[in-house]
């Protein structure tokens, strides 16, 4: 990997490191709630918040549900959240249309909120920052690559995350634009709710309706692994690309199963929330908008990005 590469990796996954709060950060207490705390992806921006809070001496009660579909429970956790009233929110809702009424309970009670990952509806603007990636700029990333590897009037399978999940949507909005722009055939766009198994199952219904499937595109790295095996069961060897850049999607890419995947800077996400509710509880002003950065991971550089991402979390 060259300098460049490296250094570009570094600014996706790092490229940080959470200054002196203008607050005591001693007497805080933040609350995060995450969408889940069982994937890779979500217990590495999880472990950032928990590092960048140690850092800093903050009380921190992270949470997550079990799954990113139990939208509810994940619901009932920010509303036990702001019952301990918090100094700041860290929050990735899982489905922002439901998340509305109770992020205006936490305006009501004073709580300022730090939005990781996913946003919230249009017109919605009772949050203090947004922290994560451009979705529809990674989406178009992987397409390109996608579309690099395959020819006009190709048929490429398109597996978006649970319906009503913006940054999953987001995501396969810029894959397709580029895939249809490029003169490839969207053959199908199938919900697979970020789950191995529900992308195993959608993957297999696309071949029956289209068994000349040339590629796929996925939301997330759980969903890519799922529909590869699906792939494999039914003899095909087309290129697969996804979002999320976690370590067994990594590590498919090493042996050749999958082509690549967008890594998305979520430690830095996790890093940038901490230090900007300090910033937000101290009176600092917070850019509304902040992007956390992606790359693109295949086989030449796989292997150096495992490395980087251990030696972060060691």
């Amino acid at each position: 990997m060259t300098k460049k590469m490296l250094a570009a990796l570094a600014a996706v996954l790092l490229s940080f490191t959470v200054s002196a709060p203008g607050a005591s950060a001693a007497d805080v207490k933040i609350a995060a709630v995450l969408k889940t705390l069982s994937t890779p992806y979500w217990q590495i921006l999880g472990k950032a918040i928990k590092d960048a809070s140690a850092k800093s001496n903050v009380d921190l009660v992270l949470l997550g549900p079990p799954t990113e579909d139990a939208v509810e429970q994940q619901i009932n956790m920010v509303q036990d959240a702001i019952s301990q009233q918090p100094d700041a929110l860290i929050f990735a809702p899982s489905q922002p249309a439901a998340a509305v009424n109770v992020l205006l309970k936490a305006k009501e009670a004073g709580i300022p909120v730090i939005l990781v990952d996913t946003g919230m509806p249009d017109g919605f603007e009772d949050y203090v920052t947004y922290i994560g990636t451009d979705n529809f700029a990674a989406g178009k990333m992987g397409g390109e690559a996608l579309a690099a590897l395959l020819k006009k009037g190709d048929k490429a399978l398109l597996l978006d995350g649970t319906p009503g999940n913006p940054s999953m949507n987001r995501r396969i909005d810029g894959a397709a634009e580029v895939l249809e722009a490029a003169g490839m055939v969207v053959a199908a766009r199938l919900p697979a709710f970020s789950d191995r198994e529900k992308a195993y199952s959608a993957t297999q219904a696309a071949l029956q309706s289209n068994p000349d499937l040339a590629g796929v595109f996925s939301g997330s790295d759980e969903q890519a692994l799922g529909s590869m095996r699906a792939l494999k069961q039914s003899g095909k060897t087309v290129p697969v690309i996804a979002v999320d850049g976690d370590n067994d999607a990594v590590k498919a890419i090493l042996a050749g199963d999958m082509y690549g995947t967008i890594a998305q800077g979520n430690y830095k996400m996790g890093q940038l929330a901490v230090e900007k509710a300090l910033d937000t509880i101290a009176g600092k002003p917070v850019e509304k908008r902040i992007d956390s950065g992606t790359t693109l991971i295949t086989k030449d550089n796989a292997q150096e990005f495992l490395d980087f991402k251990a030696s972060l979390l060691q």
